[in-house]
């Protein structure tokens, strides 16, 4: 009974210890997941670039045949709806509950833009900062674990109706922040010594009290605690190393 409770508690802390290793390591490919401070500054180089490619997408259609017809008004209205849905995920992360959901539907509009700029080419500044600006959005995507693809005009041939399409996000798991991971960091720290005390104290009392499997146990227990204690350390020095 005592072997089944110990291997159960051992089990219970090893399952939370692996849940906050793959939070701390979210995007496949990456030593360490992307902390806070970095995906605020990819959300900033999104909000400025943004900015910049507007500003030279106006000047290249006050100057083109699109000037005054449906369809400048029809990329206005891509680049306002970005805009929006780029401001909620701004508001939404500025109060800690961004997700993916939020990135899917920032992509989505953004997808909108990249075909119209495809398909009726503007200026080569326009072009230059909405390629810049895509490129930002790819890191936007791959903070949140969203796998995108910037899909090519799907629409209905001639139709007068133009469907302007979407892109394609697969996949839109929820980015865990900072602080969640840090919650499960201090829980594990402050279980695991429960679990150190009540086990000593078991241990005393039973019949592995100075035997060699009390010694492996509290062998396991001391890896246990190294590997808790480096996982601790390579989250606080990745979040100092991102300020």
């Amino acid at each position: 009974m005592f072997h089944r409770l110990l291997v159960i508690s051992f089990l219970c802390l090893c399952s939370l210890l692996l849940v906050t290793t793959a939070a701390t390591a979210q995007i496949e490919g990456q030593p360490y997941r992307l902390s806070d401070k970095d995906v605020e500054k990819i959300i900033k180089r999104i909000e400025q670039q943004s900015d910049r490619f507007r500003s030279s997408l106006d000047s290249a259609l006050d100057k083109s045949r699109f000037n005054g017809t449906n369809r400048e008004d029809d990329i206005n209205s891509f680049v306002k709806d970005f805009y929006q849905e780029t401001k909620k995920l701004r508001d939404h992360f500025d109060s800690h509950k961004s997700s993916s959901p939020d990135v899917e539907l920032v992509l989505q509009r953004a997808g909108r833009i990249d075909d119209f700029t495809r398909r009726y080419p503007s200026s080569p500044r326009a072009q230059e900062d909405w390629s810049t600006l895509k490129s930002y959005l790819d890191e936007l995507a791959a903070a949140y674990n969203v796998s995108w693809r910037w899909s090519g005009y799907e629409g209905a041939g001639n139709a007068t109706v133009v469907d302007y399409p979407r892109g394609a996000a697969v996949g839109v798991p929820y980015r865990v922040s900072d602080r969640e991971v840090e919650n499960v960091i201090r829980k594990i720290e402050q279980q695991s010594d429960r679990f150190r005390s009540a086990l000593d104290s078991s241990l005393d009392k039973s019949r592995l009290d100075g035997t060699r499997e009390e010694d492996n146990i509290n062998k396991f227990v001391k890896d246990f605690y190294e590997q808790t204690k480096n996982l601790r350390e390579r989250f606080n020095d990745h979040k100092s190393s991102s300020a």
